[in-house]
């Protein structure tokens, strides 16, 4: 490294890993309730004789975060550090494999800057704050475009693919995305006068190969699910079954406008519109497209369509983490496209800075009480915890029974899959006729536009804290003090 490339990835480093001792002792945030804590929880208590999780917590992915937080927990306790400490190494390695990822791509003079718009995406940022499966689903994702499209290390893409297929049902789509990119960039470089069923029937014997032991994962494990469960995916009796209902027409519709809003919020819309103008001067110029950025366009096309898909088809599957190799990639087309070929040094600069500016920005966009977003997806939600925990203390003085307080996702699991602290009280689901109080916070975005109204106008402010545009309230209803 350079000098100045080494104060840049020094400086990228001590902000995520300031980030990281900030939230050390933050307790399980939304999807992460599910898809770590709870399922860690139960191999702690159960042994690890049994991969199959419950039928109410079974997500359909193989349980890898929570077997690997489980067995931590085992050896150093069951603490919020612990959790939060052993996900350091990926958050490591996610910083690491960008920087060799941004070697192998960018010119010397290009690096530093690709660098810091690539690492300043909100939602991995949050992500790295959580104890989350996507932040491995990223770290792994980056080692196989290192290892495999953008390298020739096949024993690191291997474990790489074999590390994504472990991670989740999302990770396995990665794998397949990832081949069938593969498959399409050397069937561009394949120059024999063969036509394309006779190029496929050629190369694909040493292609498949490193993807063997990730094939054989998968359809092992997805067999063995389905044998012991009867269903892959998702059933009809889990708790999110909601959310994987058809969308139907109209359903698909309202999918294509979320998809283009997650893929733009949080500062995003900032890399869109210097893509945009990248794309303007690609027609304007006639400009020639190096084998790198056809690559990074073959890569970024088929991760989008095949991370999309379920996202189209499905009532409810629209969070932002879904996207994130999407983000990544997007920032690496356009960075590439704007340092190595717009020769213009005032275009370059104006729209590096806009995107940096914008992406870290994105971090402090907070909606309307009314309007739901990706709490999960930025730096916004880091008040939270404070505030509820602040909120849960005042409760306790103002002896507020938390079983009759209703709440809304994600702070109706049993307070101790949040906090660890083997407090096994749980809010109630949010009922304006039998709550005798309910906890509400923006946070939620599961209460209605006309539930919010009914709280503000009806509903007896007792407790509130804000900050950053953060809210946590506690109302009382009012037919309690009507019969005192």
């Amino acid at each position: 490294m350079s000098k100045t490339e080494s104060v840049v990835f020094s400086t990228v480093l001590i902000v995520y890993l300031a980030l990281s001792a900030a939230t050390s002792s933050y307790p399980f945030f939304w999807d992460t309730v599910q898809l770590a804590s709870k399922h860690a929880t139960w191999f702690y208590q159960n042994g690890f004789k049994n991969l199959l999780l419950p039928a109410g917590i079974d997500s359909g992915h193989f349980p890898a975060l929570g077997i690997y937080l489980a067995f931590a927990w085992k050896l150093f306790g069951r603490t919020l550090h612990v959790s939060h400490l052993i996900m350091l190494p990926f958050v490591l390695g996610i910083i690491w494999q960008s920087w060799l990822l941004i070697q192998k791509i960018f010119s010397r003079k290009s690096r530093s800057l690709a660098f810091v718009v690539l690492l300043s995406c909100p939602t991995l940022m949050a992500q790295c704050t959580l104890v989350s499966p996507d932040v491995i689903l990223v770290f792994f994702f980056l080692l196989a475009l290192n290892n495999g499209i953008f390298g020739k290390s096949k024993t690191w893409f291997i474990i790489a693919l074999l590390g994504l297929s472990v991670t989740s049902l999302r990770g396995i789509i990665c794998t397949f995305a990832i081949f069938i990119a593969d498959l399409i960039i050397k069937l561009h470089w394949n120059n024999s006068k063969e036509n394309l069923p006779g190029k496929i029937i050629k190369i694909f014997p040493e292609i498949i190969i490193p993807y063997i032991p990730a094939i054989i994962f998968i359809i092992s494990f997805l067999t063995w699910h389905q044998v012991k469960t009867g269903w892959i995916g998702y059933n009809k009796d889990s708790p999110w079954y909601e959310s994987f209902k058809p969308a139907g027409f109209p359903g698909l519709l309202r999918n294509i406008f979320i998809i283009g809003w997650r893929l733009a919020d949080f500062g995003h819309i900032f890399v869109w519109i210097s893509g945009i103008i990248c794309l303007w001067h690609y027609f304007k110029h006639k400009a020639e497209k190096p084998e790198t950025l056809k690559k990074l366009l073959t890569i970024i096309i088929v991760v989008f369509i095949f991370l999309s898909f379920p996202m189209l088809i499905h009532k409810n599957l629209s969070g932002h983490r879904y996207l994130l190799p999407v983000y990544l990639l997007l920032s690496l087309n356009v960075c590439f496209y704007l340092f190595e070929i717009i020769e213009k040094v005032v275009i370059k600069y104006l729209l590096t800075f806009l995107m940096i500016a914008g992406l870290i920005t994105g971090n402090l966009w907070v909606y309307p009480d009314r309007i739901s977003q990706g709490w999960d997806a930025s730096l916004a939600y880091l008040p939270y915890p404070v505030l509820r925990k602040k909120m849960l203390k005042d409760m306790e003085k103002m002896q507020v029974p938390v079983n009759e307080t209703g709440s809304a996702f994600p702070n109706l699991a049993l307070i101790d899959f949040v906090d660890l602290n083997g407090n096994m009280s749980s809010f109630a689901e949010k009922n304006f006729k039998s709550n005798k109080y309910i906890f509400w916070s923006n946070v939620f975005n599961d209460f209605s536009d006309d539930e919010i109204d009914r709280l503000k106008s009806e509903w007896i402010k007792i407790k509130d804290y804000e900050c950053m545009n953060v809210k946590v309230v506690l109302y009382k209803n009012p037919s309690l003090s009507q019969n005192n």
